[in-house]
């Protein structure tokens, strides 16, 4: 019938779980909605079980506004991923459907106790919430057809158990719109599901390089200006520039397509070296940066780029070859030497080229002392 959260790609699925928490608003219209109609029935209609349910549907109610405040503010956090969202779309199920059991056994009571006016207070709320539920989560349809079914099964099914034709005829229209509702769902998720899925892969090609599969240069960007958007992050923030050694007679021997071979197999060993919050793009050729977050000291840069080095170094089996490769690592550190991604990266590059040119290995980005400028530039006029 739909897609199950197993079968969505995550892209999609935090799409999904982020848009049933941006139902506060509608939820809120419900909350006023039900808790004035249940004190208006409460008064025509006296009866303890339907007083008690109408404090059931109110906290019920309460909880998922409450729930929702949360969520809000945790979908939008950095941290949001797959098992954080599958985490949030549990809890919410769970105030929804104790809503819909409230609100249903509300319904059910009015429909046997209740006066002509309280039937029509309560139908007008059995289709506002029918409507809620088709707008605001049908995007999530595992959990609106349930909460739709619970909700209006029983009070229709009530309505047409009583002798009275106008009430079995009004069974039997809760019925119709139900049916119909359903179907709407059903519909509406699969276009969004197929639209979010659509975009999202197209979004995903335009961040990533399509040789390796890393970050390219506006990914690596986006998740810098991420990290160093939180409210300035605690720990040392480092940006390593790499190219490879003995690449070209890589591609001059063995053909460009074991050099492509080559640059995946070394993008999947930077992969293996990162920890959470570390980023590795390729800009361009062999060239590639690594983000490293969270550093606490200087030193830690220096180990990655230690470990780096050592696994590059390492024989890779390519088609039947085994090519040698090495490299070297520049790198810099924010706040120390800049604190935007093309300064870090500029200074990075310049601590590469300087340690390539003596040999190679590894150099952070030290700022050359003004008199050597100064009698740079007096032998170079």
């Amino acid at each position: 019938m739909f897609k199950s959260r197993q079968s969505l790609p995550d892209a999609t699925y935090l799409e999904l779980v982020r848009s049933i928490h941006a139902t506060l608003l509608p939820t809120s219209i419900i909350a006023v909605s039900f808790t004035g109609a249940g004190t208006l029935i409460a008064i025509e209609s006296p009866d303890l079980p339907l007083d008690l349910l109408i404090g059931l549907g109110i906290a019920a109610v309460i909880g998922r506004i409450v729930n929702l405040l949360i969520g809000c503010r945790q979908v939008a956090g950095p941290e949001f991923d797959v098992a954080t969202a599958r985490r949030l779309e549990r809890r919410f199920t769970f105030f929804y459907f104790a809503f819909a059991l409230a609100f249903s056994a509300f319904a059910v009571r009015v429909f046997q106790v209740g006066t002509p006016d309280a039937l029509i207070i309560v139908v007008g709320l059995l289709f506002g919430y029918g409507a809620g539920v088709a707008a605001g989560i049908a995007l999530r349809p595992w959990i609106a057809i349930p909460s739709l079914l619970i909700a209006v099964v029983p009070a229709a099914v009530t309505a047409m158990l009583t002798p009275i034709p106008d009430r079995i005829a009004l069974g039997l229209l809760l019925l119709l719109f139900l049916a119909g509702g359903i179907h709407s769902v059903i519909q509406r998720s699969r276009n969004a599901v197929r639209g979010i899925t659509m975009r999202r892969t197209f979004e995903a090609l335009a961040r990533s390089d399509d040789l390796t599969g890393l970050r390219n240069r506006l990914s690596l960007r986006e998740g810098f200006e991420q990290h160093v958007g939180r409210s300035r992050p605690a720990g040392i923030l480092a940006v390593h520039c790499l190219d490879l050694d003995k690449f070209k007679p890589v591609n001059d021997r063995y053909g460009h397509p074991t050099g492509d071979a080559l640059l995946r197999a070394v993008s999947d060993r930077l992969n293996g070296l990162l920890r959470k919050g570390d980023i590795a793009a390729r800009l361009g050729g062999d060239e590639f940066a690594i983000l490293q977050t969270g550093a606490s000291h200087p030193g830690e840069a220096d180990l990655l780029a230690r470990r780096i080095v050592r696994e590059i170094a390492k024989p890779f089996s390519i088609e039947g070859h085994r090519i040698a490769i090495g490299t070297s690592v520049g790198y810099a550190l924010s706040p120390e030497h800049g604190e935007n991604l093309e300064t870090l990266l500029a200074r990075a590059d310049e601590a590469l080229c300087r340690i390539k040119s003596e040999g190679g290995g590894i150099a952070a980005y030290a700022p050359v002392p003004e008199r050597e400028r100064h009698e740079s530039r007096r032998l170079s006029a």
